[in-house]
């Protein structure tokens, strides 16, 4: 009997084991999550076993994890890809699919955005960008002001009639190669899309600064009307904007780079201004990475946006040139509001 007894006794206690070990491991996250999202402020450490510390992470920070460590065991950890430790509790961490906007503002990408329009467009009258500034250069048609006009078609129509081209006044792939261009500039100019430079597993801080540090790439290249192209090009006011949103990884569409040259879309501020997508703040809680908005005196329309950097600073495409000035001056001051496009 007693013999029996004890051998009860020790089975209900290992199964007793087992259920409470099994039940602490529900607490725990026990398949690498790739991200994870801090619910409380943690500790990260050096060292598997959590006794050197590395620093404190807030709360509603995001890591990158590489593996978890010691699956089995009471109290497993999540070891970072930088190669650091945080705890792998439930109470204190969540699996997560990365920073990202709430869902009634515009998502924020983590695969390369794709060109939205007709690569290799033919160029016409009323037609802007860079494209447009290279045909009229090359017609003499140049003023300082990059606008397919009359006087570039009737230029071009007798250009091709001079190279026994179709004569159309319009410059499509044959006519761009006659004068010189070459077929890669024809294509590369309208795709080019700037490369996302945030992650996932990095917070609105990260994508802020991927946006910003785009913008910067155009700095001193001059103001060219209807243009978001690569950084060794001149862009305008809202092309700047494109091309930096879509390094912090927003595609704010039906605004698209390939469509600013296209007539009317030089006021692309406008569209963005207007683009519900995009939340608006007050002018007095502005922040680094916002979008500021400037109407015209007198007609109150949209016509200039610029990406304000903090300390009353913004970069911005303005006339002659994309430089970083203060958010108000002599040549426009007249502020509609703030739009953020990272929340």
């Amino acid at each position: 009997m007693k013999i029996k007894l004890v051998l009860a006794t020790g089975f209900a206690a290992l199964s007793m084991g087992i259920t409470a070990n099994a039940a602490s491991q529900t607490n725990y996250i026990s398949t690498n999550p790739t991200i994870v999202k801090t619910k409380k402020t943690i500790k990260l450490y050096k060292n598997e076993a959590r006794t050197k510390t590395l620093k404190t992470v807030k709360k509603g920070e995001f890591l990158h994890i590489k593996s978890v460590v010691n699956a089995d065991s009471k109290a497993p950890s999540l070891k970072t890809t930088g190669g650091n430790y945080l705890t792998a509790n439930k109470a204190f961490v969540a699996k997560s699919a990365g920073y990202q906007n709430p869902k009634k503002y515009y998502q924020v990408q983590y695969k390369q955005i794709k060109p939205y329009g007709k690569i290799g467009y033919t160029v016409k009258r009323g037609y802007e960008g860079i494209k447009t500034n290279f045909i009229m250069r090359k017609m003499h048609t140049y003023a300082g002001y990059n606008k397919y006009n009359q006087a570039t078609y009737y230029a071009v129509k007798n250009f091709q009639r001079k190279h026994h081209l179709k004569v159309t006044g319009n410059v499509d792939e044959k006519t761009w190669l006659k004068m010189g261009y070459s077929k890669k500039a024809w294509t590369g100019i309208d795709s080019y899309i700037a490369p996302l430079k945030a992650q996932a597993w990095q917070g609105r801080k990260a994508h802020i600064e991927a946006m910003i540090k785009q913008a910067y790439k155009y700095m001193g290249n001059p103001y060219l009307v209807g243009s978001s192209s690569s950084p060794k090009y001149g862009t305008d006011c809202s092309g700047l904007a494109i091309q930096a949103l879509y390094a912090g990884g927003i595609n704010p569409l039906p605004t698209s780079s390939i469509h600013h040259a296209y007539p009317g879309n030089e006021w692309n501020s406008r569209n963005l201004w207007a683009a519900k997508k995009l939340k608006r703040v007050a002018y007095s809680h502005r922040q680094r990475g916002d979008l500021v908005f400037y109407y015209q005196p007198g007609t109150h329309t949209i016509w200039h946006v610029a990406i304000y950097l903090g300390h009353n600073r913004v970069i911005e495409s303005w006339p002659p040139k994309i430089m970083v000035q203060p958010i108000k001056n002599g040549q426009r001051s007249y502020i509609a509001g703030i739009k953020r496009p990272f929340i």
